[in-house]
């Protein structure tokens, strides 16, 4: 999952690469809106264009008129019509900016962003564990909408350097040839040092990226609601906190101290040296040495030799920026198409794709094992065997692998060793929506979205979905009663981060809300993550005998370190370290008199009525 990190202009596969990077921004800028591309191609050349007429040929010929004393009504027509043109550019130029711009520039950005959406929708969760990856992800999102701004300078700085170099470059060579050594030779060094800068600036960048995801953290938890109580509540971990967020701030600050120096002098001698020395300097004795000694120009055509060398020195360094800046724009499109082509390692089998056999089936692990790539065994050896309409019950304490083995039985990992099988077929066989369209689950770490309780519940838009269904499902979860209670029923917000009007549930009732998903899927199979965790003794009970009622005619996994879970289960499988250590019925662990029977002792007291 490494990303590209550096590249050479000077290698054809480098060379190949930013084409080809730079080709795919430039074609997702037109696909979203021609207008827009073909509006800032024509924006660059009407803009230099006019300059050119306005400031050197117009220029000029006044100059000329003066020193060799032409015709004033002459002077007077061309600047008349210098102006109705100057007027009429000014409109075009506005309508542009403050038009095209802002209308069309957010397609763009958007469709680029809908792209990377999506793909987020298919990464594999271990994506999300793999730091390295992570601040990459993070960076091609944050990338987006400055991806396609430089698609847009781009296109301008290819068209307005063709427009300058092509006008400038003809009006110096028909009054003094020479001076375009000046040019040339302050250009050459201009993308020297401009090169050299951009790759630190670069390194930098990439350098500061998982510190500046460290820093929007801290910085997050000042200002989001889900965090004010505990920090008002807790003075020390605020402080602490905020010690963080201003320690990460100084090492960005020693980062860029550290580059800085380094940086100053580039930027000094890629505009100083390139321009002030060789332009302001060197180039303005030679043109008054040809004009007073030789006198081989005009006066005149000295002042305008002077003001148009910079047009035409950055009309070439603009075709000299084309290479350097599409090398830049290529780096951090690299990790947008890093993260655009990524191929997920769970997907559906590419020979075949079976579909999920209707009603409750029979699911299997055989000798499965588990881990992250490093090495380090998270599950070993597991074989357990679900049979249609079990109560299965997984115990142990944090850290045993239950979760994980839920998310092995889910497809959201791949076993390192072993297989799981659904009615005696390997899962890998099954398409991997309907697989897991088959399963209903509510995890322990559970999220509600700020949107209203129907959506909450449907996990989609949920205008033409029938009431009932829904409420049907809610009062499976025990949400019933709190649903009750609310004026704006299923159209009441959750959260009132958006709505005045919304409601902050409690931890219980959110979960009973996250439950209530489980049951409108419909699914063969519920994996209930500690669905009561946030919940006292009694409404824990409560909540567990209603799920087992509801969940009648279905295979039912819990997942819990609370043992009152697990009295009416067919099945106890204990794990410890990531191994299965008991099974059995709730009466046959305790007479079994080992650790199920040590925990039980410990939690009973709570549960006894």
């Amino acid at each position: 999952m490494g990303l590209p990190g550096k590249q050479k202009l000077d290698s054809a596969g480098g060379l190949k690469r930013i084409i080809s990077n730079n080709r795919f921004i430039l074609k997702t800028l037109f696909e979203a809106s021609p207008v827009y591309g073909i509006s800032i191609i024509v924006e660059a050349v009407r803009h230099n264009l006019i300059n050119f007429l306005e400031h050197t040929i117009c220029v000029s010929y006044v100059l000329e008129a003066i020193e060799f004393q032409k015709s004033y009504a002459d002077v007077v027509k061309l600047i008349a019509m210098f102006l109705a043109l100057d007027f009429v550019a000014a409109g075009i130029s506005n309508t542009y900016e403050h038009y095209t711009n802002i209308k069309y520039r957010p397609l763009a950005q958007q469709k680029l962003k809908s792209k990377l959406y999506k793909k987020a929708k298919e990464l594999d969760l271990s994506c999300y564990d793999n730091t390295a990856y992570y601040n990459d992800f993070v960076l091609a999102v944050s990338e987006a909408d400055r991806a396609i701004e430089r698609a847009e300078n781009l296109l301008r700085l290819i068209f307005s350097g063709l427009t300058l170099t092509i006008c400038y470059g003809s009006f110096f060579i028909s009054k003094d040839i020479t001076s375009v050594i000046f040019i040339i030779v302050s250009v050459i060094l201009k993308i020297t040092f401009s090169s050299m800068l951009n790759k630190l600036n670069y390194k930098i960048r990439l350098m500061q990226n998982p510190l500046e995801r460290k820093r929007n953290y801290f910085r997050r938890v000042f200002y989001l609601h889900d965090y004010a109580k505990e920090l008002r509540l807790n003075k020390e971990a605020s402080k602490e906190l905020h010690a963080n967020f201003n320690a990460v701030n100084d090492e960005i600050l020693r980062l860029n101290k550290s580059m800085g120096q380094k940086r100053f002098w580039l930027d000094l001698a890629a505009n100083y040296l390139t321009s002030d020395f060789i332009l302001d300097i060197i180039y303005v004795l030679y043109l008054v040495i040809i004009s007073t000694v030789y006198h081989l120009i005009s006066y005149s055509s000295v002042v305008v030799l002077y003001n148009s060398a910079a047009n035409l020195r950055w009309g070439l360094s603009s075709i000299s920026d084309i290479g350097p800046y599409a090398l830049e724009t290529s780096l951090y499109i690299d990790k947008i198409l890093a993260f655009l082509n990524y191929e997920p390692k769970i997907k559906n089998n590419q020979k075949r794709s079976i579909p999920i056999p209707s009603g409750p089936c029979k699911l299997e692990c055989r000798n499965v094992s588990f881990d992250y790539g490093d090495g380090k065994e998270i599950l070993h050896g597991i074989n357990l065997t679900i049979h249609p309409h079990e109560r299965i019950a997984l115990v142990g304490h944090n850290g045993a692998g239950k979760t994980t083995l839920i998310k092995l039985l889910m497809r959201l990992y791949e076993p390192t060793n072993g297989s799981i099988l659904l009615n005696g077929v390997d899962i890998r066989e099954y398409d991997i929506d309907e697989y897991r369209s088959y399963i209903g689950v509510v995890f322990q770490d559970f999220k509600l979205y700020a949107t209203n309780i129907k959506e909450n519940v449907v996990m989609d838009i949920a205008d033409d979905v029938p009431k009932d269904n829904i409420i049907n499902a809610i009062y499976k979860s025990g949400f019933g009663s709190k649903l009750e209670t609310l004026p704006d029923g299923l159209e009441t917000a959750v959260t009132q981060e958006f709505d005045e009007n919304g409601t902050d549930l409690s931890g219980g009732e959110a979960q009973k809300l996250a439950a209530s998903r489980a049951f409108y899927k419909e699914a063969g199979m519920l994996i209930l993550d500690e669905p009561s965790s946030a919940l006292g003794p009694i409404a824990e009970y409560q909540l567990n005998l209603a799920m087992y009622n509801a969940a009648a005619q279905k295979t039912v996994i819990f997942i819990s370190h609370r043992l009152s879970t697990t009295r009416k289960a067919d099945r106890i499988y204990l794990l410890e370290n990531g191994r299965i250590i008991e099974e059995g019925t709730h009466e046959e662990l305790l007479r079994l008199n080992k650790k199920y029977k040590q925990m039980w002792a410990v939690q009973a007291g709570r549960y006894i009525s």
